[in-house]
């Protein structure tokens, strides 16, 4: 006997048929991919990317999002209006480039990018890179451009002109003539001074402490000697005249004024502007080297040391020195050497003991002095002096 079990049905219920059942299911599956690849869209939309153009970080939001950048307060903030074409042209042409290297591979033998095995060159390959690096880049490129504000496109044009012209001029300081080798006439700048009638026994002693009387005179920078002179014969004795080179201009001047006539003993001497004349053909091998920068700094930094303005030290002014205390006879080398510990257990006696008299900054025991020496540093000259008041003549010992 059949015993099928039936469901019961309403009567505008009809039973589903397999055909329909497939039919909802596709419906449910295609729902499902469109729910998922919504949110994958708005995962995408949502994905943040940065990237580093003319020395600053932009970022946005997926690829619609406004572009931002990164100031200096840490933060991101939205790129202004008359920037943003010209951030979003380079954001493109950074992004094309990234796109390029999907098929290449770096390559640390020969430091150098090369193509990848599987990577077929097809016509998809061939027409992005004219697209990219084509007249059709070209023509983007120069559509971004005509939109950009009127004034910043001015100030970008004006500073190129700028570049140019610097390249012109020195293309064309180039392309002139060559400096011609040979002495030049420096006697406007010199401030070197020619004397004669000087006595012919002078010595370079005498001759200097008479030129200083109108200024300081100049040092070669090279040789740190003063730039003083007295000229010889061929037998090595003195003309009577010579040359000096002062620091500043006004001394020549002074000299000029007051030395000029003057008398050196029982001659009368006469100063004037030295003058520089080329003996024979010019020889670029006696030419002097030039100081370097650093040689210059430091040249110009000691001759303005000379005439820098000092004030004088207070009458009860007292060196640094004066705050470190000497102590001798504490110790003898056998004692060191029998007590290992002596050194450390001396040191902390003493710093105890001077304590009393003032803050202690530093105690020295010189364990290898025959004298038996230590040393005490003081915060000021007044515990200085009365740690020797008190520790002056004491009996340590058996030594004084």
């Amino acid at each position: 006997m059949s015993t099928d079990f039936v469901p019961e049905t309403e009567d505008d219920e009809q039973p589903e048929t397999a055909q329909e059942k497939k039919e909802g299911e596709d419906a449910a599956t295609d729902a499902e991919t469109g729910t998922s690849k919504e949110a994958g869209e708005k995962k995408e939309e949502a994905e943040f990317q940065r990237r580093y153009l003319n020395e600053k970080w932009y970022g946005r939001y997926g690829n619609n999002g406004a572009f931002l950048e990164y100031n200096e307060s840490d933060e991101w903030k939205e790129v202004d209006e008359d920037m943003r074409e010209f951030v979003e042209q380079l954001w493109y042409e950074q992004q094309n480039a990234e796109q390029q290297t999907k098929n290449y591979t770096w390559d640390e033998e020969k430091k150098e990018w090369i193509r990848k095995e599987n990577a077929a060159l097809d016509d998809d390959t061939i027409a992005e890179y004219q697209a990219h690096y084509g007249e059709q880049f070209i023509k983007e490129y120069d559509q971004i451009y005509e939109k950009m504000d009127a004034e910043l496109k001015e100030k970008t044009e004006a500073k190129i002109k700028e570049v140019e012209e610097k390249r012109e001029k020195k293309k064309m300081k180039k392309a002139g003539q060559p400096q011609q080798q040979g002495w030049i006439d420096m006697e406007e700048k010199s401030t070197a001074v020619y004397v004669s009638g000087m006595p012919t026994d002078v010595t370079i002693e005498e001759f200097t402490e008479f030129m200083s009387k109108c200024g300081v005179i100049q040092q070669d920078p090279r040789t740190r000697r003063s730039k003083i002179k007295l000229y010889l014969d061929d037998e090595g004795n003195s003309k009577g005249d010579g040359r000096c080179c002062y620091i500043k201009m006004e001394s020549v001047e002074l000299a000029l004024s007051i030395l000029d006539g003057a008398r050196m003993r029982d001659c009368e001497v006469k100063v004037e502007k030295a003058h520089f004349e080329l003996k024979g053909e010019f020889d670029p091998a006696k030419k002097k080297r030039k100081l370097t920068p650093a040689q210059k700094k430091r040249f110009f930094e000691s001759q303005n040391k000379i005439f820098e303005w000092k004030p004088d030290k207070p009458r009860n002014y007292r060196p640094l020195s004066d705050c470190t205390v000497i102590i001798k006879n504490l110790f003898t080398l056998e004692q060191m050497a029998k007590n290992a510990a002596l050194l450390l257990d001396l040191k902390e006696e003493v710093e105890q003991s001077c304590a009393k008299y003032g803050a202690v900054k530093k105690v020295v025991v010189y364990d290898n002095n025959p004298e038996g020496v230590v040393s005490v540093a003081f915060e000021s000259t007044e515990h200085s002096d009365l740690a020797v008041k008190m520790l002056n003549g004491r009996i340590v010992d058996g030594r004084e």
